[in-house]
């Protein structure tokens, strides 16, 4: 399986050079979108969302949105945050119902949401370990928790030291889809419900986006889009046990208002948060008193889950098998573009992409 990492990251992000491009795509399909501040003002579709039945990729077409998911993680721990139930700089054992320790840390090692948030808690996904969380079928074969204390205890059937990397929490930036889905099951644990319900009557429910949820019970499933590889050959329906890591599946119509929202906090005129936890939210981690190890050149700082780019743009990429995702807006211009496909995005497509990117003005 396919890493959920920040494989969309190019260097010609916000840059708007072209005013049209060919509807002749090298994508099976997908869907673009443009916001300006308080307003949604583009949505386009283009392909098919299931070449083999002919059916047009469309306003209602769902799809995965990969790590663009790990947004809600973010948006979910300022939210649980607000209503007294986490800190931030709190030791995480203070919230889990397990306990683990990095096997490399000498000394006690206190991890932190914030550790986990800025991909810096030393929990990283080892590749053999972490690929078991997918399954192929509607449902992960594997619960949440379940898969955590097995991946993160010693003795547990997914447990290596490999699961670790040898700096202590705080030190070191190294991306991580398990620490995401540690933070997402901190959720559940101080609020006493699923995240996936969580995140639905505090995010989707208040902002309408009646087309989005984490599993495909949660969905219409005659609108989901057929996912296809690399060769463009359908793939069968996948689940994936760390599911707040990357599941969300949505429309470009639902995912246009949640960005929306996003630029609307940004502008501290959104209701969801406060003006304080809004600011916290996009916040840069990362400062001169903060030295970090391991930085990516591209993408050289964070917020709470809320990538900042070397060109200045805020936002997330998100990429699994037969998903590939962009969602990122400029806090100068308060300027939104969204960009999302039901095929990878390859050597093949890539420079295809760059002129649909291009020309979202």
């Amino acid at each position: 399986m396919k890493h959920r990492s920040f494989l969309l990251t190019f260097s010609f992000i916000g840059i708007t050079l072209f005013k049209s491009y060919s509807q002749d795509t090298d994508f099976v399909g997908y869907a673009t979108a443009l916001i300006k501040k308080d307003s949604i003002i583009e949505t386009n579709y283009i392909g098919y969302s299931n070449k083999e039945k002919s059916l047009k990729y469309n306003s209602s077409t769902i799809q995965p949105i990969g790590s663009v998911s790990k947004t809600v993680i973010g948006l979910s721990i300022m939210i649980a945050k607000e209503k007294g139930l986490l800190d931030l700089d709190e030791d995480i054992r203070k919230y889990l119902d397990f306990e683990f320790v990095n096997p490399h840390s000498k000394k006690e090692n206190k991890i932190t949401l914030r550790h986990l948030a800025t991909h810096t808690s030393g929990i990283v996904d080892n590749e053999k370990s972490y690929e078991s969380s997918y399954s192929i079928g509607l449902e992960p074969n594997m619960e949440l928790g379940v898969y955590l204390k097995e991946y993160l205890i010693k003795g547990g059937s997914k447990y290596s030291k490999k699961n670790f990397n040898k700096s202590s929490a705080g030190r070191k930036y190294e991306y991580s889809n398990i620490a995401s889905g540690l933070a997402a099951y901190i959720i559940e644990k101080v609020s006493g419900k699923p995240f996936d319900l969580f995140t639905e009557e505090n995010i989707f429910k208040p902002l309408k986006m009646h087309n989005t949820g984490w599993f495909y019970k949660d969905i219409e499933k005659e609108n989901h889009a057929i996912l296809y590889n690399e060769q463009d050959k359908a793939l069968e329906p996948y689940s994936c046990a760390i599911y707040p890591d990357g599941s969300l599946k949505t429309t470009i119509s639902d995912l246009s208002i949640y960005l929306k929202e996003l630029i609307k906090g940004f502008n501290k005129k959104s209701k969801l948060l406060s003006k304080k936890s809004w600011e916290e939210l996009f916040k840069p981690s990362f400062t001169d008193k903060i030295q970090i190890k391991n930085i990516n050149k591209k993408e050289p700082n964070t917020g709470i889950f809320m990538a900042h780019f070397k060109s200045g743009n805020i936002g997330h990429t998100g990429s699994d098998l037969g998903v590939s995702t962009i969602m990122l807006f400029d806090p100068k211009t308060k300027t939104g573009k969204i960009f999302m496909a039901n095929e990878d995005l390859t050597e093949k497509n890539v420079e295809k992409f760059k002129l649909i990117w291009k020309s979202i003005k």
